[in-house]
């Protein structure tokens, strides 16, 4: 990435940091915290979109300070962990933190349409994911425009306005995944299919380059093609199945988002296990298991609660303290059969 240089920071150190810089506030800190939502409110933002706010008090003397979040999905236990991580962020700072989302997943119009709303309701700070290369670039100006600085987490378009981003290296990570699923699974050689949820989504385009980065160290591995197969498991198993059956000489299945899991249960439901070899992204329960079973060979997590966590902390230090952004790198963390038995689901 090259929106100022992603600062690779040791997260323990920067918490200690933020939170001593923040009055002392305690809490969260690492994606494992079960607790993140527990004494949150619901409300309801000024779009008619459900909310759930964290407050509490500060010793700061910033407790009016409020923060947006606006998701781009809620319809996977890996995004209500990013709103937990930002929630709880809230808590901890004793500042009002609301979390929207549109009510279909990656609907570009009504994403905006919520920051449009949090600008309108002159809350102090936005945080957001912005998936599409371009399509946020106009509201992010218009909130700078009236001196709200907006903060992109888990997926950020270059050059699209956000002061920083919190999330993972996303081309280094499908650059990691291809190595080990290339080198050490299929031992240099084979054919595979990249399985995409958003093919033009900015992050995970990143990714597939990745992947595709690292498939040009190993002369003998050869792409197919790349396969959307949207936000719905059961769609997204039968858009594998067909890729499939049209090319039953596949290798390897690789996916590049949350939706990876679908992989898992086509391999298992066709007895491919070990046979047909699969790798994604983030740690559903789910996509665990399929580590675990052998159905899947990796799977690469990402952090989501700490994303959604300092995201609003890097928005509150600069509200309250005037601190400069910084990016943030989450991390890739590798999750293979050798280690799946200590990892926790998000």
């Amino acid at each position: 990435m090259t929106k100022k240089g992603i600062l690779s920071l040791a997260l323990s150190g920067l918490m200690a940091a933020a939170l001593a810089g923040c009055g002392g506030a305690s809490g969260a800190g690492t994606a494992a915290d079960s607790t993140a939502s527990q004494g949150a409110s619901t409300g309801t933002s000024a779009s008619g979109e459900a909310v759930a706010s964290g407050s509490g008090e500060t010793q700061t003397g910033s407790k009016d300070i409020k923060i947006s979040v606006v998701m781009h999905a809620m319809n996977s236990s890996f995004y209500t962990t990013l709103a937990d991580g930002a929630k709880q962020a809230g808590k901890d700072l004793g500042i009002t933190v609301d979390v929207t989302s549109p009510s279909t997943a990656s609907d570009l119009d009504a994403q905006v349409n919520l920051i449009e709303s949090a600008i309108a309701a002159k809350y102090n700070g936005i945080a957001t994911v912005t998936w599409d290369p371009t399509g946020f670039n106009s509201v992010i100006k218009k909130a700078e425009d009236q001196g709200i600085p907006v903060v992109g987490f888990n997926q950020d378009a270059e050059d699209c306005g956000t002061e920083a981003f919190i999330g993972q290296d996303y081309e280094d990570a499908g650059y990691q995944l291809g190595k080990y699923m290339f080198g050490t699974v299929m031992n240099g050689k084979g054919k595979y299919i990249v399985a995409s949820c958003g093919p033009t989504d900015s992050a995970l385009e990143a990714r597939e380059a990745g992947i595709k980065k690292a498939a040009e160290e190993y002369p003998d591995v050869e792409y197919i093609d790349t396969i959307d197969i949207g936000t719905d498991l059961d769609n997204a198993y039968s858009v594998i199945e067909s890729a499939y059956l049209a090319h039953q000489d596949v290798n390897a299945f690789l996916g590049v988002d949350v939706f990876s899991e679908a992989i898992g249960n086509f391999i298992n439901a066709y007895g491919l296990t070990g046979k047909v070899y699969g790798a994604g992204f983030d740690l559903t329960e789910g996509t665990l298991k399929h580590v675990k079973n052998g159905d899947m060979q990796l799977t690469v997590g990402q952090n989501p609660y700490l994303q959604g966590y300092y995201s609003v902390m890097e928005l509150y230090m600069n509200l309250a303290d005037g601190a400069d952004f910084i990016d943030i790198n989450t991390g890739a963390q590798m999750v293979t059969a050798d280690n799946v038995d200590s990892v926790e689901p998000e």
